[in-house]
């Protein structure tokens, strides 16, 4: 058996039973499934004569049947919930479709293929389904599976639920709606851009940033957008704060060069750009160029300061080169 899409392919002995039926059981611990995955398997099946047969593939859908899931459909999109009435599916839907129609917005990406959104009422529930496919998201309540076509989240129905749903449905949407418009190209974004995206697609952002941005700024402690290149801290407040500063540099790049500059940005770190070679190329200035204007918008940071503190290891290296002659001249000159 495999999941469709991913490569390899599992293989095991099944258990022949008196009644004729055959059966096999897997172990996710050691051969985990990624969650709402669609899995083909077939039979190879010896005869006494030595003969193999191999029955016709068929699939199944590897869903959380934990549950008895309601659903609604609002093209391209599926919502499945547990707890709630209908009318809370059909929030989850309208979100999706405004989610959707806001990053079309700022980017020409295109209609997501169907997609199925899955909203677990608790968290804990939904971390249970993450860690029996092998996957892990201790600091997040949304996980999107792009090549999947599948969005998961965990929203409890209450009185949080509307900014919840127009906060984590559109961002997840985003994720497979910039999968379908890249391609393999999704994969080669910097992590702060393949989070920055889908935050400017939020219909009710995280009220929390602002306030983690200010503090951490003040503390000294923001995080290098370099750093943020390749993936995000795992520690809770750094993972955080990254999500933050991605949202806020991603927004900054759009105010500054607009739909056509985010677009020549994507374009380039799809075609395999790396981070600090992409917004050279795709806007005339370097990574850490643009991070120090952002500073400055963001904080009002002085750049000249900003800039003489990136240069002052050279500038105490330039130094120390020039005072050993400096030094030897006074001494000719005592001894003239």
């Amino acid at each position: 058996m495999h999941p469709l899409g991913n490569p390899g392919t599992i293989v095991g002995a099944a258990t022949l039973h008196p009644s004729n039926d055959l059966s096999y059981t897997l172990e996710l611990s050691e051969h985990p499934i990624p969650a709402y995955s669609t899995v083909e398997f077939y039979y190879q099946i010896t005869l006494e004569d030595g003969t193999t047969q191999t029955t016709l593939p068929e699939n199944f859908l590897y869903a959380d049947n934990r549950f008895d899931w309601q659903t609604q459909q609002f093209v391209p999109f599926a919502a499945f919930w547990y707890e709630g009435e209908a009318a809370f599916g059909q929030e989850v839907l309208s979100a999706a479709q405004a989610g959707m129609h806001k990053l079309q917005g700022y980017l020409p990406a295109p209609d997501p293929p169907t997609t199925s959104i899955y909203v677990y009422a608790s968290a804990a529930e939904w971390q249970t389904a993450l860690r029996l496919s092998g996957q892990s998201g201790a600091w997040v309540a949304g996980h999107a599976s792009p090549e999947l076509g599948t969005v998961v989240v965990s929203i409890a129905p209450g009185p949080t639920q509307s900014h919840e749903i127009d906060r984590q449905i559109p961002h997840e949407v985003a994720h497979v709606m910039l999968y379908e418009w890249l391609s393999e190209g999704y994969d080669r974004l910097p992590q702060w851009l393949r989070e920055g995206l889908p935050s400017m697609a939020e219909l009710s952002p995280n009220p929390d940033y602002a306030q983690l941005l200010a503090q951490a700024y003040a503390g000294e402690n923001l995080l290098p957008m370099s750093s943020l290149c390749d993936s995000f801290p795992l520690e809770a407040s750094n993972f955080l704060l990254a999500y933050a500063q991605a949202t806020d540099f991603t927004w900054f790049l759009y105010e500054h060069y607009g739909s056509s500059g985010l677009e020549n940005l994507v374009r380039a770190y799809a075609g395999g750009l790396s981070c600090e070679a992409g917004t050279q190329a795709a806007l005339g200035k370097s990574l850490n160029e643009l991070e120090r204007d952002w500073r400055a918008q963001a904080f009002g940071e002085n750049q000249f300061l900003a800039a003489s503190q990136d240069l002052m290891p050279w500038l105490v290296l330039l130094g120390v080169v020039l005072l050993g002659p400096l030094i030897l001249l006074i001494r000719r000159k005592t001894r003239d």
